[in-house]
């Protein structure tokens, strides 16, 4: 820690006289600022805590405007928390943290190819060979099995905590598949706008660089000689709880994200579905936990791994990033030995201290720590075994029984010493407070080399007091920044392939899984602004007209609520149940199926499954979207209101679609299932609503809620104020929505569209079968449809041609592979992913 400047007073003078005596701080000292935070320290001062708290509130607007989230539906998924003063560390101070961590992944490095191959250190005992082969982390069928890679440790992340004398010490490492750098770069998107003045008046060290960096490295793994090599992100899916920063670090990198789904094992090698072709895979980032990665050789009743991938890694196939059976490194006692592995495979000390530990396998340890469990952490070697357990806050019940525990299995606990972390500033409603703070780095190996991420990730306990820093456990996000003269230091210097454009025949196609979603995606998201339309038309008819029973309003007003209930497939109108509160029910009930809110949770559910190709954008509008459907309104109020910000979300969601999508596979089957489901809800729009022959003054307001709804009101008034349309109302509204090509909400003009993007797909006879829906639709004449019989059976012959074609496409696209026969039975949740 460096030498203290002193402070005015104000806000961090208030903070300084909350810590406790002799605590270490990030930011101040018991006598002042620290002299490298003198800038934040004045920027924190000068904002005032009515400042800190609007930057507080902002923070979590931007989180929640772009996705950023942690957890799942079935833990408990909640927007990222950050903390909008950044964490400062002086250059001086990062080069010798590098240089330790430089060291230590290194060493880790040397001890995982050590422990899968020659496995010298066990036979000398210098790591006990049962602390390794009796943990879950320790693979035995990838014994053997060495990477391609220069380095069998690609990726590796340490969490670090300073001690009460300012030293970075290792807390724990993090190398079966470390998540946070998506995280780290998320939050500094965000605090960067924040924090703005601020942020460009610091010389920091960029984060973009080491994602340059990362893609290297990862194409370094492969194991071809193919330029540029196939990589994929392989994800347990959008129900991991890291599953926004899993699709965010896909982006960064420029590699797909891709489920066990979208890939086979064919001869020994693993292969990308995309399309009508199979792609070859050269590298997996695996971000699926070990047990899961292979239902051939571990758990039989995994869905989320590839069978074969292990045999496929020791042929050298395919290179998995990093190798299964890396877990192993995660084990807490190892660090009790590390120091010994230190000296005898790098002949070195340790820079990066680690509180002691340990290990209870060893006679003497383990009698330490029986002896004073009450002063210690106590921790098994393997995270599945449960958490760890502070001991002074145990009862003595409590660690009695655990005292049984740990002379029943010594070799699976280890007790480490006390380690009070420092803390840094939180801003809470009731000012700063100060916080346990933990930094986690994160390292890829970099030609011989392994770089990191100029600071990383910095996590700050959920509330004062609180021992444990885990996201687990609610904890708020930090920003850290390096300072640093040379911002772009990590621009890789030694490969040029990563800015090579691939070529053509190395182009990626989707798989089904991503077809199938980007379909249904646009499909529920034009049904969801169809029938939004549908709705506030008839809310207004229902205002309007449906205390005047009898008149032709009122009549009206039955035949488009009938409408509603034939579209939505929501059902009709319930006994006792009044016109307005069907309607309402239809905008806002979950549970109800082609409900306004039904299909805009699937719009976000099918967008979950294809984040990576989505922009941010599109999450801000999706969130504000689903914060407008939770807002619901008491009995009183107007459904107009409501209807007009889900239309606004809505609309913009359609104006990204259009927009800012680059013409390709993606957009073509997103844009294919906004026109399928466009014909589809206009001809049971059209079919329902002109059913039977009416009175002229009701039919007269029906084809006026059908246009308004159809969005062609406008257009049919300027025709027939001009003398350009046809007389009557009802053959206009066929004419526009049926038949007009001009029209962008007629079923003609879906057809046409429809067939220019299954051409775009590569699809041939689909877009021939687009196109004969077009001729048939041409040659129909509007007068030959004035009757209500010809014209239902016209309606439903066309609606049934294309669901018929909707079904060719799903059986020619969107074909799934069947879910694999389980082998075992009584696993714990596949969806814990070892990478908190």
């Amino acid at each position: 820690m460096s030498a203290a400047v002193s402070i005015e007073s104000g806000v961090l003078d208030d903070y300084r006289a909350r810590l406790r005596p002799g605590a270490v701080d990030e930011l101040v000292t018991e006598t002042g600022l620290r002299t490298d935070q003198a800038a934040l320290g004045a920027a924190v001062d000068a904002m005032g805590m009515a400042g800190l708290q609007a930057a507080r509130a902002e923070a979590r607007t931007f989180a929640a405007d772009e996705g950023v989230t942690y957890g799942t539906g079935q833990t408990g998924s909640r927007n990222w928390a950050i903390d909008p003063i950044p964490v400062l560390i002086g250059s001086a101070e990062w080069a010798e943290l590098e240089a330790g961590l430089r060291q230590r992944v290194r060493l880790l490095d040397l001890v995982l190819d050590d422990i899968y191959g020659e496995r010298t250190l066990l036979r000398r005992r210098v790591i006990p060979p049962e602390l390794i082969l009796a943990h879950d982390g320790y693979v035995r069928q990838t014994d053997g099995i060495s990477a391609p890679g220069r380095r069998q440790l690609v990726v590796a992340a340490t969490d670090l905590g300073r001690d009460p004398e300012g030293r970075w010490t290792v807390i724990s490492d993090r190398t079966q598949a470390p998540s946070g750098p998506g995280y780290a770069m998320a939050t500094r998107r965000i605090i960067s706008r924040v924090m703005a003045g601020l942020h460009r008046s610091t010389p920091l060290a960029r984060l973009r660089g080491f994602f340059q960096t990362f893609t290297a490295a990862l194409q370094d793994a492969s194991p071809s000689a193919t330029e540029p090599p196939r990589v994929v992100l392989l994800t347990p899916g959008p129900n991991s709880e890291t599953a926004f920063e899993q699709a965010y670090l896909a982006t960064l990198l420029g590699f797909p994200l891709v489920e066990a789904d979208d890939l086979v094992m064919h001869r020994g090698t693993v292969w990308l579905r995309a399309g009508d072709r199979l792609e070859q895979v050269d590298v997996i980032l695996r971000r699926v936990d070990a047990a899961f990665a292979d239902p051939l050789e571990l758990r039989g009743d995994s869905q989320l791994g590839i069978p074969g991938l292990i045999e496929a890694a020791r042929n050298r196939t395919v290179a998995v990033v990093n190798p299964v059976g890396a877990g192993v490194l995660e084990n807490p006692g190892l660090l009790a030995h590390l120091d010994a592995v230190a000296d005898a495979l790098l002949g070195e000390e340790l820079l990066l201290p680690t509180p002691t530990t340990w290990w209870c396998g060893r006679d003497a340890d383990r009698s330490h720590v029986l002896a004073n469990l009450d002063a210690l952490v106590l921790k098994p070697i393997s995270r599945a075994m449960g958490p760890l357990r502070y001991g002074w806050l145990l009862s003595q019940t409590e660690r009695s029984e655990l005292a049984d525990r740990i002379a029943a299995e010594p070799w699976a606990w280890c007790g480490q010493q006390r380690m009070r972390l420092s803390t840094a500033p939180v801003v809470t409603r009731a000012g700063l407070e100060p916080r346990r703070f933990v930094l986690r780095t994160f390292g890829v190996a970099h030609d011989d080399d392994y770089r990191f991420l100029p600071g990383g990730l910095g996590r700050v306990a959920a509330r004062i007091g609180e021992h444990t820093v885990s996201n687990y456990t609610g904890a708020l996000a930090k920003d850290v920044w390096v300072i640093s003269d040379d911002a772009d230091q990590l621009t890789p210097t030694s490969r040029d392939r990563t800015l090579r454009p691939p070529p053509l025949s190395r182009a990626s196609g989707l798989s089904p899984r991503v077809s199938d979603n980007l379909y249904w995606m646009g499909r529920y998201a034009e049904r969801a602004e169809g029938t939004a339309r549908l709705l506030k038309v008839v809310d207004d008819f229902a205002e309007d007209n449906s205390t005047l029973v009898g008149t032709p309003g009122a009549l009206a007003t039955d035949a488009l609520l009938q409408t509603v209930a034939w579209v939505t497939v929501t059902g009709s109108i319930r006994d006792g149940e009044t016109p307005l509160d069907y309607l309402r029910q239809v905008v806002l009930d979950a549970s109800r199926a082609g409900t306004v809110r039904r299909c805009a949770n699937q719009v976000i559910n099918a967008a979950q499954h294809v984040r990576d190709l989505l922009s941010i954008d599109t999450w801000s509008v999706l969130g504000r979207l689903q914060q407008t459907l939770d807002q619901t309104p008491d009995d009183d109020d107007q459904l107009q209101p409501l209807l007009a910000d889900v239309l606004e979300s809505l609309l913009a969601l359609a104006g990204i679609m259009a927009q800012s999508m680059v013409r390709d596979e993606s957009w073509a089957f997103l844009d294919a299932g906004c026109r399928m489901e466009r014909a589809q809800l206009t001809l049971s729009l059209l079919g329902s609503a002109f059913d039977r022959p009416r009175e002229r003054q009701v039919e007269d307001l029906v084809v006026e809620g059908v246009l308004r709804a159809g969005e062609s009101i406008i257009t049919h008034r300027r025709r027939a104020a001009a003398g350009t349309g046809p007389t009557l109302a009802l053959e206009s509204a066929i004419e526009l929505l049926l038949l007009d090509r001009v029209n962008p909400r007629s079923v003609i003009y879906q057809a046409e569209s429809l067939a220019a993007d299954l051409t775009l797909i590569g699809d041939e006879a689909s877009a021939a079968k687009a196109l004969a829906l077009v001729a048939a639709l041409d040659a129909v004449e509007p007068e030959e449809l004035l009757d209500t019989a010809a014209l239902t059976e016209r309606l439903t012959g066309l609606e049934q041609d294309f669901r018929r074609l909707s079904d060719d496409l799903a059986a020619l696209h969107f074909l799934r592979q069947p879910p694999r026969r389980p082998q075992t039975a009584g696993w714990a949740s596949p969806w814990q992913v070892a990478d908190e």
